[in-house]
């Protein structure tokens, strides 16, 4: 009786600790970092928002004594504004070291001689830095070379991606633009609407 006992013990014991050791790495796996979605607005500090949804909707005056807003003769009275918004280097540091996840478009900055790209800016809008101005700092996001980079054709600049990886707030400079941004980027898939 008594080593029936013992090993009933026994049996308990090691049951105990494998539903111990296997919660134990469920517990692990539970802990997979899961990205914050966030969009390019959260990357613009409050107060330039602001500064942008408070200026008046452009009216455009076609009446004959109407000065021409392409002449010298015009002048925007929300020139500076718009000047110091399409060149502010602020950012929002709330979201530094954070895996998240945004979408956006390519533009590449360093290619091989097989089209792939080694690095690239990511941009909210297609045709952004190929056209003057490119969108301001805190909208570029530059993206460092690795591996996931290079499986991305020059073609693919055509497409949206959703792009997830660790966001840093460090300035990158080309002559396509000023990013304020840089992501480590973990993985790159084209965008799906969720």
């Amino acid at each position: 009786m008594f080593h029936s006992l013992c090993r009933s013990m026994a049996i308990a014991v090691f049951a105990v600790t494998l539903l111990a050791v296997s919660l134990h790495a469920f517990s692990k796996e539970a802990q997979v970092e899961l990205p914050l979605t966030i969009e390019w607005v959260d990357l613009m500090p409050a107060h330039i928002l602001e500064s942008i949804e408070s200026m008046p909707m452009l009216e455009h005056d076609y009446s004959e004594d109407a000065v021409d807003p392409f002449s010298d003769e015009w002048e925007d009275p929300y020139a500076e504004l718009w000047n110091e918004i399409l060149s502010s280097t602020e950012v929002v540091d709330k979201y530094a070291g954070k895996l998240i996840r945004l979408p956006g478009f390519i533009v590449p900055l360093d290619v091989d001689d097989q089209n792939r790209v080694l690095s690239f800016f990511l941009v909210p809008y297609f045709g952004a830095c190929i056209h003057v101005p490119p969108p301001p700092p805190n909208q570029l996001i530059y993206v460092e070379n690795s591996d996931l980079a290079k499986k991305i054709d020059v073609h693919n600049m055509y497409t949206p991606f959703w792009l997830t990886g660790y966001l840093e707030i460090e300035q990158t400079q080309h002559e396509l633009g000023l990013a304020a941004y840089t992501i480590k980027m973990t993985n790159l898939n084209e965008y799906r609407w969720e």
